[in-house]
């Protein structure tokens, strides 16, 4: 693939060789408002679920986005990092798409928005997005663990749309050019997850991606609501969630304290 996650896969394991659960906390998924009902296409859930007249599989399950403070996580059954391949195409992972003052448009509220070579791939729509996190193409030279651009969005700014006109409530499938950005940071991956990892989710094998949250809370957002999405647009991911943001005396506290831990060091380099 054009894009290939260089992560190093971590892997949690307890004293006795049983793998522990991730530190996942508060499932904020949301319905993305598209559904037949019941079964793997209901509307009422995302576990065990993709658009209809798609493939219910695992291999294209995105399963839940959890939340712990700031620590927003991404489960899927879907392959984060090399994708998955379906009617002899492979279909790449997407980017991380934030809202923060609820005018994300997503599920049939996006429909129209195209799919397939009839139209371009290129769009002109930010979806109501506001913040956008791709991956940088690197890792870190020490943790391994893989890099990301956080980009904030403005109107005109171009994404790409996911490849199946049927899929069209599912975009945006990437960010294309045109934002501003405002952070850069890294995040971890995990593979080869069992049920109980992550918080009994379904289908017996799943991937995991965590990022922390707190630039944005640092830049004053409170709620937001989370995107993600693969190539095809088989399955849509939405999530709605709070950050803490740090309090001012808070922030006074850690300035002082770094404040003095640097003139300690000062001193004794004295």
């Amino acid at each position: 693939m054009a894009k290939r996650l260089c992560a190093t896969l971590l892997a949690l394991v307890l004293a006795g060789g049983v793998a522990s659960a991730l530190d996942l906390g508060n499932n904020i998924t949301i319905s993305d408002g598209v559904g037949t009902g019941t079964g793997w296409y209901s509307i009422n859930r995302e576990d065990q679920e993709v658009e209809p007249n798609c493939v219910a599989a695992q291999i294209w399950d995105l399963e839940g986005f959890f939340l712990d403070a700031n620590m927003l996580s991404l489960v899927s059954g879907y392959d984060l990092e090399n994708g998955e391949t379906g009617n002899g195409m492979l279909f790449e992972y997407g980017d991380l798409f934030i809202d923060v003052d609820g005018n994300a448009v997503y599920g049939p509220a996006a429909s129209g928005s195209g799919g397939d070579q009839s139209y371009p791939l290129i769009v002109a729509n930010t979806f109501g997005y506001d913040y956008v996190l791709t991956y940088a193409g690197a890792s870190d030279p020490v943790t391994g663990d893989p890099l990301f651009n956080a980009y904030a969005l403005n109107t005109g700014d171009t994404t790409l749309r996911v490849y199946y006109n049927q899929n069209d409530e599912s975009n945006p499938w990437r960010y294309n050019a045109g934002g501003d950005l405002v952070y850069s940071g890294s995040f971890r991956y995990f593979s080869g997850l069992a049920d109980a990892e992550v918080a009994n989710l379904q289908g017996g094998s799943h991937y995991a991606a965590q990022v922390d949250l707190g630039f944005l809370a640092d830049l004053g957002v409170r709620d937001f609501i989370s995107h993600f999405t693969y190539e095809c647009g088989n399955d849509n991911l939405m999530g709605a969630g709070t950050l803490i943001i740090p309090e001012p005396a808070t922030m006074t506290l850690v300035g002082l304290g770094i404040a003095g831990f640097a003139i300690r060091r000062m001193r004794k380099a004295a």
